[in-house]
């Protein structure tokens, strides 16, 4: 069929009920040897309809993604040997063209950073309501990225926002090359700077205090289990697993940054706040891990889905 058929193979959804159609497929004819002839007996039965039906919108789904990525290279002005597509190399098309738009800005990405979702336009738009509403009253908010990758969150929020600057922060030096590069196309390395750090460290970081103390900071950790990322392998492998998959399922990054902050708070603002991209469903654990913050606000993304929740720390004296 010169594409993916069913289950869980490269490209498609996963179908809860109809795990294994390709193994169904695969034995619907058999031969073996009669022990009273010593002949060949064939055994073959008709491709059940419903596994066809399962075929065919498979078919569909794959066709639409691929037709999906290639409006997306063209958009993004690809070479035209990019634009000879396939998908089941599960090569996506932001590191073909290594270009995705983000916020309606486009930005370089390589497999060293992760592929900007339109999820994650939910915290941008979180951060840039808090830059705004803070605006109106002080002369300009200090932000931080934390993780931040590519450095698309940043960026965005510094185009769609005046008398605002910030810092990036990742561990990764690659992803950090990718962020400078960013940085210098969309001519804002007067308001912004990118810092090798990590999630555990960062609160004492010299490079990182002496540009606090932040309004804001936007973090969006990874947060796949190790379970769920086995099972999302063949969408995510192109990806760096540092940026996307974290122990204690998934919950681990929280925790480290909790931690953090809990033991060297000056980083903050004494007002500030934080706001974390978060998983569907995993809105108790991350309320539970900063149980001793204030949570300020829940926002969903544009599926419905709880995607930001922003704490504020409980200051001492405060009731």
């Amino acid at each position: 069929l010169d594409h993916p058929i069913a289950g869980s193979q490269n490209h498609t959804r996963p179908l809860t009920n109809h795990k294994d159609k390709g193994t169904l497929q695969a034995f619907v004819s058999a031969e073996f040897p009669s022990l009273a002839t010593n002949s060949i007996v064939t055994v073959s039965e008709d491709v059940p309809p419903k596994l066809l039906n399962v075929c065919a919108r498979e078919a569909k789904f794959f066709d639409r993604r691929k037709e999906q990525a290639r409006v997306e290279m063209e958009k993004l002005s690809a070479s035209d040997s990019a634009l000879d597509l396939d998908l089941t190399k599960c090569v996506p098309a932001a590191y073909v063209s290594g270009r995705k738009e983000f916020c309606g800005f486009v930005f370089h990405v390589t497999t060293d950073t992760l592929i900007p979702r339109p999820s994650t336009e939910t915290l941008v738009d979180t951060t840039v309501e808090f830059v705004n509403k803070r605006n109106a009253c002080e002369t300009d908010t200090n932000i931080m990225d934390l993780g931040t990758g590519s450095g698309c969150i940043l960026l965005s929020v510094l185009l769609r926002t005046t008398n605002t600057r910030g810092i990036g922060i990742d561990i990764s030096t690659p992803a950090l090359s990718v962020a400078h590069s960013n940085n210098n196309h969309h001519k804002l390395t007067h308001r912004a700077e990118f810092v090798h750090a990590s999630f555990e460290t960062f609160t004492i970081d010299p490079h990182v205090v002496s540009r606090g103390p932040f309004d804001f900071i936007a973090c969006n950790p990874p947060y796949v289990s190790s379970t769920r990322a086995s099972r999302m392998r063949a969408s995510i492998e192109n990806e760096p697993m540092l940026a996307l998959v974290a122990d204690n399922g998934g919950y681990q990054a929280y925790r480290d940054i909790h931690t953090a902050l809990a033991a060297d708070a000056r980083v903050l603002a004494r007002d500030g706040c934080i706001a974390f991209e978060i998983g569907k469903g995993m809105e108790n654990g991350v309320r539970s891990i900063f149980g001793d913050w204030v949570e300020v606000n829940a926002v969903r993304d544009t599926q419905g889905v709880l995607r930001v929740l922003v704490f504020q720390q409980v200051m001492q004296g405060t009731n």
